[in-house]
């Protein structure tokens, strides 16, 4: 992986080296297996690079054209090597020592913008045109590494992370509060905007074109909304889910080093643990396996429908698997104020969960221990390989095919033991008229359900319209029930950036891939049916099908949901007088006390529960509310430089 930025001057001047140069001391942690720029005239490209696959030995960036018409600097993996090669007419010896940047580069050079059309991976990009002054940049669809710009009248700068941008005199350093208020009120993600005022991202799937000193950008990945694949029978819709997933998985095992699996009790680390061990003993290679754990001897209640220990289940997988070396992590005490910062100073952005940062640092730590290049994950197997099939039902009855609903919701209540009456109305809920789900969204305006689990100051959020801007940005997407599938699952995808917290990893020496992100598996999940993923009352039928003989019974049978981080308040409360003292001196910042809601904050503090933090209640005030102010009240510091 990489880091890259660029400073392109609009006015002709020369480029400001000593900027370039705090830029890649800057990113040089996050690749520190090389630093190299290049400058001409007005304009100055860097890349610093961490190697994680064996390719990116023959890494030599930035990449410069023939007379220098066009320079690349690239940040990624492509996983369609062998296939792009052949689209660029190569022979296998001509790209076998070809680096992902180079292959990147050629089809630059081929097909200029549309070249982004035939890469699959994780990647951003920045191409520069100097005869044309031209500069364009990109991301891959699922936005699975970050790139920033920011323009003024005299220059263009961009980088991996606005921390890059600060570098350059004149980017100014300062909160977005449209951007944090919707963080904090947990909307979508939709437009540029970042954290940082006048500082935007690119968004996945987007070009943004800088030519004649003017800026552009378009989609140029969309996900289709109708697109319904019909194969002839259910084995044809498994045989080809089967392929792509193992050759996701496949993928995203071209490493320059150990490999490692973060495994909980879920279906979707699971299956990618299990097809990732059975790949790798093929060559004899060993697969590190990690899962979060709470301390020994914890018997604290968990919410209900889930269970607090994962180790059952991840055991059971790793079991089966004589190549899986297992370990469960514990994730000590709470994240203290130190390391809380430096997450936020690694990524640049908000943290929504910080109360699982503990054992996510944990298990890093030790992938890093360990000399790993690689960590696995299944993030976004939920919205692809694992999704449920359960608006299928509402969709049934929305088509009015009564009788397959009725058959399809009887057996779903046995197989889950829930209530015919109960399924009923869920059926019926999502077709209601939009009108009736606008009018349940101005309930954000009341003090009520926002405001239980969401850290924002009340009076703030009524000076920055909220809910007009929760209705302008789709506050449905979240509480309105789906009758689609697809368009619910695409609609959660559209709003994920994971890029900034991915590249952070970088700072550990590894890279975190995750197979259930494959972007034609992602697809070809989006066009298979409903009835593939619910059938006879089985959720997760298609994942279901291939994993019968692979995954244990305490995965396949399980009705319960592994709880992250279950004895996350025991740490928190050894912390109490510490966390007492942490938000008197963060309230002290007049933008943390303008938009956060500290005399809140302070009220849980002072009327710390004894018990029930497996009430709803108290998950809502404490583990959302408090922990997320605290993060909040931390970053807005941060954004304004007072961290310290």
């Amino acid at each position: 992986m990489s880091a890259i930025a660029g400073i392109i001057r609009l006015d002709r001047q020369p480029v400001d080296r000593a900027a370039l140069d705090r830029m890649q001391a800057v990113f040089a942690p996050y690749g520190p297996d090389a630093q190299h720029q290049w400058r001409q005239d007005g304009t100055g490209l860097l890349h610093t690079l961490l190697r994680t696959t064996p390719e990116a030995s023959f890494d030599r960036q930035p990449l410069v054209g023939t007379d220098a018409s066009c320079v690349l600097v690239f940040d990624g993996r492509l996983d369609n090597r062998e296939e792009l090669a052949e689209e660029l007419g190569l022979s296998h010896a001509d790209s076998a020592p070809l680096a992902d940047s180079d292959l990147a580069f050629l089809a630059c050079q081929r097909w200029d913008t549309e070249a982004v059309e035939h890469m699959y991976g994780a990647y951003a990009l920045a191409f520069w045109q100097p005869l044309r002054q031209r500069l364009w940049l990109a991301r891959d669809p699922l936005g699975q590494r970050p790139l920033f710009w920011h323009r003024q009248e005299r220059f263009f700068a961009f980088a991996s992370l606005p921390k890059g941008l600060f570098c350059v005199p004149g980017v100014p350093r300062e909160l977005c509060e449209i951007r944090m208020l919707d963080r904090l009120a947990l909307l979508p993600l939709k437009g540029p905007e970042s954290s940082f005022k006048d500082v935007y991202r690119v968004e996945p799937g987007q070009l943004v074109v800088l030519e004649s000193g003017k800026v552009s950008s378009r989609r140029y990945h969309s996900f289709d909304r109708q697109r319904e694949l019909k194969l002839p029978h259910d084995s044809d819709y498994l045989k080809t889910f089967q392929t792509l997933l193992q050759r996701a998985v496949a993928n995203c095992l071209r490493s320059s080093g150990p490999i490692a699996s973060q495994l909980s009790s879920g279906f979707d680390s699971s299956t990618v643990t299990a097809l990732a061990a059975q790949q790798l003993a093929e060559s004899n290679q060993r697969l590190h396996a990690f899962t979060a754990v709470p301390r020994e001897g914890f018997d604290g209640p968990v919410p209900r429908g889930q269970h607090g220990d994962e180790s059952i289940g991840a055991s059971a997988v790793a079991a089966r698997f004589p190549n899986i070396d297992h370990e469960l992590i514990r994730g000590g005490d709470a994240l203290a104020a130190e390391a809380l910062l430096s997450v936020i100073e690694a990524t640049d952005t908000l943290l929504l969960s910080p109360c699982n940062m503990a054992w996510v640092s944990a298990i890093h730590r030790r992938v890093q221990a360990l000399g790993c290049k690689v960590l696995l994950t299944g993030q976004l197997g939920n919205m692809s390989i694992s999704y449920s099939g359960e608006t299928y039902l509402a969709s049934l009855l929305r088509r009015g095919s009564w009788r397959v609903w009725w058959r399809e919701l009887r057996a779903y209540g046995a197989a889950h033991r829930k209530s015919t009456l109960r399924l009923i109305g869920k059926s019926i809920l999502p077709s209601l008229p939009r009108p009736v789900w606008r009018w349940l969204g101005r309930r954000i305006d009341r003090s009520g359900p926002l405001t239980d689990y969401s850290p924002i100051n009340p009076e703030w959020m009524r000076q920055m319209a909220l809910t007009e801007r929760a209705r302008d940005t789709g506050w449905d997407i979240s509480y309105r029930p789906w009758h689609d599938g697809r368009q619910m699952r695409i609609a959660v995808i559209e709003r994920r950036d994971p890029g900034e917290f991915w590249m952070a990893v970088d700072l550990y020496g590894f890279e975190v891939r995750d197979p259930t992100s494959d972007l034609r598996l992602v697809e070809f999940c989006l066009s298979v049916p409903d009835h593939q993923y619910l059938r006879n009352g089985e959720t997760r039928w298609l994942l279901r099908r291939m994993m019968a003989n692979i995954l244990p019974p305490e995965i396949l049978n399980s009705f319960s949901k592994g709880y992250q981080s279950a004895d996350w308040y025991e740490g928190i409360a050894r912390e109490l007088p510490r966390l007492r003292e942490e938000l008197r001196q963060l309230a002290e910042h007049p933008d943390v006390a303008r938009v956060l809601d500290v005399e809140g904050m302070q009220r849980l503090l002072d009327s710390w529960p004894k018990d029930g933090w497996d009430k709803p209640g108290v998950i809502k005030s404490y583990r959302l509310k408090f922990m997320r102010g605290m993060a909040a009240a931390h970053y807005i510091r941060y954004v304004e430089g007072n961290n310290r």
